[in-house]
């Protein structure tokens, strides 16, 4: 376990049952999700408004959920603000506060080196215009990285969400708790092995009359402690040697 502010930017995490890519630390840590966490439509209504979406429904209601239900802690998700000035320059829709968002242009382009490319089309959440008769056009990456528009009641699109997370709470990293917990299945085989170990050596005594088990194991205890002496003097030996050429 880490905190988040001990990851290096563009280092990946577990948090809430998903994997998250680290792009940017401030106050806190801005995040995405490694894959797409589903595919869904931008809005059901086919508007490419992010305020009334009902992907922005979903993902900060079930899908936050979610991630609380698998051990994330709900007050670790920051108010985040998105701004929604569309591709042609257009600022009707202003900004949006949310716990779970998706990438603008601006920060995928911003981003776009440390974004690792998924096999999917995701959405990113700025309107190509807010102009009326165009209004459910939504920006697009496709898994090349380039960026188009796509309608927003697309339901094959990936989603990947954005979160902005407090930088000191804890956080699984791939292969570093694997490795811990391989020290952990280390600990459980040598204490397995011990007692195998004990049963052996008893089984062993057992051939021979009680009254020389202590002198038979106080013996044995004296050559094993022999034997570590032999050994250290031989590994210091070879090391004086190969210091020697």
């Amino acid at each position: 376990m880490k905190k988040i502010s001990q990851i290096e930017t563009g280092g990946r995490f577990l948090y809430g049952g998903v994997e998250w890519v680290k792009l940017y630390a401030g106050d806190g840590t801005v995040a995405i999700s490694a894959e797409p966490v589903f595919e869904r439509a931008f809005d059901e209504d086919n508007k490419n408004d992010w305020r009334s979406s009902s992907l922005r429904r979903e993902l900060n209601g079930a899908f936050l959920d979610a991630l609380v239900a698998e051990g994330a802690d709900r007050a670790a998700f920051l108010d985040w603000e998105s701004d929604l000035t569309a591709d042609d320059g257009m600022t009707d829709y202003g900004t949006a506060t949310d716990k779970i968002a998706l990438l603008s242009d601006k920060l995928y382009r911003m981003f776009r080196g440390i974004i690792p490319r998924v096999d999917a089309w995701c959405w990113n959440l700025t309107p190509w215009t807010c102009e009326a008769s165009n209004s459910y056009y939504v920006r697009i990456v496709y898994s090349s990285g380039a960026m188009d528009w796509g309608n927003a009641y697309f339901g094959y699109i990936g989603v990947r969400p954005l979160c902005y997370l407090k930088s000191e709470i804890l956080v699984s990293v791939p292969g570093e708790d694997d490795e811990e917990k391989s020290v952990e299945v280390a600990e459980e085989d040598r204490a397995q092995l011990v007692l195998i170990a004990s049963d052996r050596i008893l089984n062993a005594l057992n051939e021979y009359p009680v009254e020389v088990w202590g002198e038979a194991l106080g013996a044995a205890v004296a050559s094993l402690f022999t034997s570590k002496q032999d050994a250290a003097q031989i590994a210091q030996e070879d090391k004086d040697k190969a210091a020697e050429v």
